[in-house]
């Protein structure tokens, strides 16, 4: 048994998940929007036909998802990091000698593989994996590092306008090869490989604690949102059960709204009247706003029921929705109310259901699992960016989309609230273990 560190591996891996997130997020999940129409208006591209390749993304992600959680359980995650980062890097310098259609959703879609596999399912399962009681904790510094790559927004946004967009792509593509290949390195797959358990924890620890009486009797025992941290679903027995169907519905809805927002925010607030480093600047300000919500909800979901925090989160996100509908240039008030309500709102729940799935169905066959849950919620945002696109292409607005979204999040609420964990005796399928 290895001798107990000052500091838990299990931290150096939140620190390197945590920057590798913020690239991500910086260059794809968030950032990308700031690429949205200076590559649209340099081929002469319609809103909704430059909105295909993220459509192609979302088919890509929903494919990828589960066929990436299954590998991380059957080979750890770092083995497919490093893979993961080296696409990402070569998507990137391709994209910046495009030359048509094809080419802009080849590039994408070669990024977007590269990011399944090096960033959500992997680095949600290491987490998972290394942390328990501290579980949603762990996932909200990862998840906040997300955000915080917001910061380099406006930075992006300033090259494209200085150095062109292909030689901005250029330069991210060489600073992601060369910053996310050897922090794959520091990843490992599972706490028990190397002594430990979940949280720091040594066997002895445990062992210890465990000599310790029960303080409390069974009356003093208040709900529980998980079941034991013993049992693991497999991912037949999960997909038998009501609470994941229920988990992948709610966030089927709630990703509608995410994913079309993520694509367009940018070029909707340069069509009502702001310019580019200043829309590219509210949308720094909206990424760095989101870890309001995943701090608070994060950090609340080890206390609190998760499913109470997800739809008060969801509630705040259709709010928000609505109010950016009527956002201009001269209404600025308007983007702080949406940044205060959709921007904390939709934060929280994404880190929660991490934490859910792993105390509803466990640890063992996490990646699975969460892939699964991942192609269902993908769904949602599948056609989203496309339609968002087709409605101001129509209509010279984005107005009515973020309506018709808004609308389109609300079931999230109930259903979420009816997500209740499943029942531990159903764990098991005969036959597979």
């Amino acid at each position: 048994m290895l001798r107990r560190r000052k500091i838990f591996y299990g931290w150096w891996i939140i620190l390197v998940a945590t920057i590798l997130n913020g690239f991500a997020g910086a260059t794809f999940f968030l950032g990308f929007t700031v690429f949205f129409n200076p590559i649209r208006k340099h081929f002469g591209w319609t809103a909704a036909k430059t909105s295909i390749a993220f459509v192609f993304q979302r088919v890509q992600s929903g494919i990828a998802s589960p066929i990436v959680g299954f590998l991380v359980d059957r080979v750890g995650a770092r083995k497919l990091m490093i893979p993961g980062w080296i696409a990402i890097a070569t998507g990137f310098l391709w994209m910046s000698n495009i030359n048509s259609l094809g080419e802009f959703i080849g590039s994408f879609l070669l990024i977007a593989i590269g990011i399944s596999f090096a960033v959500p399912v992997t680095i949600s399962a290491i987490v998972a994996n290394w942390f328990d009681k501290k579980r949603s904790r762990a996932m909200t510094i990862v998840m906040v590092g997300l955000d915080a790559g917001a910061l380099l927004i406006p930075v992006i946004a300033l090259s494209i306008g200085q150095l062109g967009w292909r030689q901005s792509l250029v330069i991210i593509g060489i600073c992601l090869g060369v910053i996310g290949i050897p922090l794959s390195l520091v990843f490992r797959h599972k706490p028990e490989q190397y002594g430990y358990l979940p949280d720091g924890q040594t066997r002895a620890s445990v062992n210890e604690a465990t000599d310790v009486p029960d303080r409390h009797s069974p009356s003093e025992v208040v709900e529980q949102d998980s079941v034991s941290s013993a049992v693991n679903f497999t991912a037949k027995a999960a997909l038998k059960t009501r609470a994941f169907w229920l988990i992948c519905f709610a966030f089927l809805f709630q990703m509608t709204s995410i994913s079309a927002v993520t694509v367009h925010i940018a070029p909707y607030l340069e069509s009502v009247g702001f310019t580019a480093v200043i829309a590219a600047t509210w949308v720094m300000a909206l990424n760095l706003c989101v870890p309001i919500g995943r701090l608070g909800f994060g950090f609340a979901g080890d206390f609190t029921n998760k499913r109470y925090l997800m739809a008060v989160g969801m509630a705040l996100q259709a709010l928000g929705l609505f109010l950016y509908s009527f956002i201009s240039a001269d209404r600025t008030w308007l983007v702080v109310l949406f940044l205060l309500t959709y921007a904390i709102g939709h934060g929280g729940p994404i880190i929660l259901r991490i934490s859910l799935q792993a105390d509803y169905f466990g640890t063992r066959y996490f990646g699975t699992i969460f892939g699964l849950i991942s192609t269902v919620s993908m769904l949602g945002g599948l056609a989203s960016p496309y339609i968002a696109g087709l409605i101001f292409d129509v209509t010279g607005s984005y107005s009515q989309a973020w309506q018709l979204f808004a609308l389109v999040a609300i079931p999230a609420i109930p259903l979420i609230l009816l997500a209740k964990p499943p029942r531990a005796k159903d764990a098991r399928v005969p036959g597979i273990e």
